[in-house]
């Protein structure tokens, strides 16, 4: 659910005519509650002369160029949005572009990060355009949001041209790193960061907007080798791999570790709750249906359906599971289980950090109806002996011991209102 209004960061050095055009463009086609904070890295131009007539415009003044993560970093230390955007003063906004990106933003309490589609970016962002001028722009954005009206892309990187991210994460994984100077890479920082953390990262497909590109690196008035694009990209790619121990982007679109989540199931609507906590982490579902009434449900999650026996034991009922599970890795719920918000970000870290000799982890069971909490093995490789699962250490090989919870309705209900 959305909260609060949106603080938009821009920073700017020189190129006054587009950031005329930028904040002409915020101020007519945004409906939802913002505030403007503009940075500006050492404008010679008329551009200071502007921002300083702006009432609606809080202005930061650097007598030199701190580079963008810095610049960025200045306008988020004065911030009081639950949203904060970071937008390049050489764009131009679309009717309902905020609107877009918000909705894709608070879809889900685990998305961290949203941006929108574009006429100039790298990655997945940049798509075909048919208009030739600004004039016939909004035409173009207004085609685009109704054929793409309530679409999302994941992805694993998001370009800092228009990058919208939740306060919340950012007050957990911080800002952009101050290393990459004057720019690049600072921002696919930033994305690895809220990934490693435990966010997904979504392209608001509705969400159009123009973006020239490149007009403050291309205007940088310093030696000949730094004033060129791809030198400073070399320069900050081998920064981020002394920083990271391997390429970037070699991190960045790493695979996660497939999983397959194997379901006892007993009544259709605790199966409801137990699927939709899930949904977003299982690559495979496995229903073993124990009472034969959550048929209908198991289809509806496009889960793979087995019929079971009500005098078989949960563990045997988890066997004929596993049996059927495709992914290297499953995790084993019992009836009426579920995992929080906060624990589907921690197993969605936990995929894509665990390697290949870690053949189970423990994790803590929990339910309104116990006294004592259960360590168990949960999550495992398929090759995992059911038979081990509540004593491991019979299994002479490597087994983690986590924080991730397990837990029941009720105490999910507690868990989330206080986190």
């Amino acid at each position: 659910m959305r909260t609060g209004k949106t603080s938009i960061i821009i920073l700017t050095l020189n190129q006054f005519h587009h950031t005329v055009l930028c904040l002409e463009s915020i101020r007519k086609y945004t409906s939802e509650p913002y505030e403007l904070i503009v940075v500006d890295n050492g404008s010679t131009d008329l551009t200071v002369l502007y921002l300083k007539q702006q009432p609606d415009v809080t202005l930061i003044c650097n007598g030199h160029n701190k580079g963008f993560a810095a610049g960025c970093n200045q306008g988020l230390a004065i911030a009081t949005g639950d949203n904060i955007l970071f937008l390049n003063n050489d764009t131009v906004v679309t009717p309902n572009w905020l609107t877009h990106l918000l909705d894709a933003l608070h879809a889900s309490p685990d998305i961290g990060m949203t941006g929108p589609l574009t006429n100039y970016s790298s990655g997945h962002q940049i798509i075909p355009v048919a208009y030739k001028d600004l004039l016939d722009l909004n035409a173009f954005a207004h085609e685009h949001q109704i054929r793409n009206a309530g679409k999302m892309t994941e992805v694993r990187r998001l370009i800092g041209f228009c990058l919208l991210v939740k306060r919340a994460v950012l007050d957990e994984v911080g800002g952009f790193d101050e290393r990459y100077d004057i720019g690049n890479f600072e921002d696919d920082d930033l994305c690895l960061r809220a990934a490693q953390a435990g966010y997904r990262l979504y392209i608001a497909n509705a969400c159009f907007i123009h973006h020239v590109g490149h007009v403050t690196m291309n205007d940088i008035q310093t030696d000949e080798q730094r004033n060129n694009v791809q030198y400073l990209m070399g320069i900050n790619r081998q920064k981020a791999r002394e920083k990271w121990g391997e390429d970037i982007f070699d991190l960045i679109y790493k695979e996660d570790a497939k999983l397959s989540c194997c379901v006892i199931a007993a009544t259709a609507a605790a199966l409801i709750r137990t699927l939709d906590s899930i949904k977003e982490i299982a690559d495979e579902i496995i229903v073993v249906d124990k009472t034969g009434t959550c048929d209908e449900v198991a289809s509806n999650y496009n889960a793979r359906y087995i019929s079971g026996h009500s005098g078989e034991n949960k563990m045997m009922q988890w066997e004929r599971a596993v049996e059927k599970a495709e992914s290297p890795y499953v995790l084993l719920l019992d009836v009426g289980e579920y995992v929080s918000d906060r624990m589907r970000r921690k197993i969605r870290i936990l995929k894509r950090s665990i390697t290949g000799d870690t053949v189970g982890v423990k994790v803590l069971v929990e339910h309104a109806d116990t006294e004592q909490n259960n360590s168990q093995v949960r999550f495992i490789q398929k090759s995992f002996p059911l038979r081990y699962l509540d004593n491991p250490t019979g299994y002479n090989e490597n087994v983690l011991i986590s924080d991730i919870e397990i837990v029941g309705e009720s105490i999910i209900q507690e868990k989330d209102a206080i986190h």
